[in-house]
């Protein structure tokens, strides 16, 4: 258990309760058939007046393949994010920064086992992004 986290479920379930734990996401949803493969999770938040689609992937240890899983989400989202485990804030830094500050459209979230998170890279946010009925079926619920 050198990250702390057993699963990929519990590093997701952990960020979670923390993330949303004033009730920031108006709309969520797990599993969200995004694009071909999905997204880990999918939030409509409001943020300055203005309502955001963020788009989060979670991985352990495969940071290249989490890496590409939120590029293709980021077509279709104001803003796409990593979630990993905190030990791997070094990883980012000395060999995916470069590529991250570049790209501008990933971000990257480093989780604790404890549940405290940090931001350690800020997306741009999009302006312009892709719609498809997951989406629309997301920020529609309940309407």
């Amino acid at each position: 258990m050198r990250n702390g986290f057993l699963s990929e479920k519990e590093l997701k379930t952990v960020f979670w309760e923390n993330y949303n734990r004033t009730g920031r996401a108006h709309r969520h949803q797990f599993e969200c058939p995004l694009r071909e493969g999905g997204a880990d999770l999918v939030t409509v938040e409001q943020f300055q007046g203005n309502y955001q689609l963020n788009a989060f992937e979670f991985k352990l240890a495969d940071i290249k393949k989490v890496i590409l899983q939120a590029e293709a989400n980021a077509e279709y989202v104001n803003k796409s994010w990593i979630v990993i485990p905190s030990d791997k804030e070094n990883l980012i830094n000395d060999k995916w920064m470069s590529y991250l500050q570049e790209k501008k459209v990933i971000g990257v979230i480093c989780v604790e086992p404890g549940g405290r998170y940090k931001i350690l890279f800020q997306p741009r946010f999009q302006q312009v992004m892709k719609f498809n009925q997951s989406l629309v079926n997301l920020m529609m619920k309940g309407y």
